[in-house]
């Protein structure tokens, strides 16, 4: 790994800001992750957070370049190791997707090579795992958590959507090259994936969004969703739009939830369950 290395006379901070270069061979490319890694709290195991970013943007770098995620993870010093993800780069925004068409296969490098990589080189092995993001990011957080139940114990969204035809904003007439056909788009549609209790059995769900947000709409549309089907949840709108002086004020409400520590993204959560994944570190 590639330490971000203080500079002279700094108080040591709390955690590490690591850079590092991932094979996927789903993709047949090397692609560039940033983790914040816990110092001076033991050796662990620490909760993983994943952290995704939006559209237009390609790499989880965003995340402390424009988001401010190390100064917010230092101050907040909590264990946790928070790793900030790609989408793969395709296109304007890849959506997490594995797209039909052979462009992108994003969902299995986060799913089966990102996070067996992280148990291997990150002190996270058999401690919760949590996933979040913003914009297509808090899309790609519900859709993965719900599309492979029980890999996550939460998943938030901040100014996030929820139908997949929100993408075509951003990569216009791709809906047969992302998915194929109305019942790929239909696997991909967070909006149908939560109706169904065994994709969300032992999640905890958290969303908000700026109340000067262009998906302030999708987003209380999804928080009267849930409520309707029963779906206990955290919900919140705060004064912001869909920008990076939004995201970055709330980072820590997410980063706190997932701990299941105080946070306006009610409701309290339980106590989070680890899991024992066979691999050595």
């Amino acid at each position: 790994m590639v330490p971000v290395v203080s500079g002279p006379g700094r108080v040591p901070a709390p955690g590490r800001l690591v850079g590092e270069t991932v094979w996927s061979e789903a993709n047949r490319r090397r692609f560039e992750h940033w983790a914040w890694v816990p110092e001076g709290m033991g050796e662990g195991p620490f909760p993983l957070l994943l952290l995704l970013h939006g559209v237009y943007d390609a790499g989880g770098f965003v995340w402390w370049h424009k988001g401010s995620a190390r100064e917010t993870l230092d101050r907040l010093a909590l264990p946790v190791v928070v790793l900030m993800a790609t989408d793969t780069g395709a296109e304007q925004g890849s959506g997490y997707c594995d797209w039909a068409d052979g462009t992108t296969r994003a969902e299995t490098h986060v799913i089966d090579e990102l996070l067996q990589w992280a148990s291997w080189m990150l002190p996270v092995q058999g401690a919760s795992r949590h996933i979040a993001g913003l914009s297509m990011g808090g899309y790609g957080s519900l859709l993965l958590a719900l599309r492979h139940p029980g890999v996550f114990d939460s998943a938030s969204s901040t100014s996030g959507f929820f139908s997949p035809s929100r993408l075509f904003d951003f990569v216009p007439e791709a809906a047969t090259r992302m998915w194929g056909d109305e019942e790929g788009q239909a696997a991909h549609d967070v909006r149908g994936l939560i109706a169904d209790p065994t994709r969300r059995e032992g999640l905890r769900i958290a969303l908000d969004c700026g109340t000067e947000d262009v998906l302030l709409d999708d987003n209380r549309l999804m928080h009267t969703r849930l409520d309707e089907l029963g779906v206990e949840h955290g919900y919140a709108e705060h004064a912001g739009g869909h920008d990076w002086d939004y995201w970055t004020a709330r980072l820590a409400d997410h980063v706190c939830f997932a701990l299941g520590h105080d946070t306006p993204l009610a409701p309290a959560p339980s106590a989070p369950r680890g899991r024992d994944l066979g691999m050595a570190r």
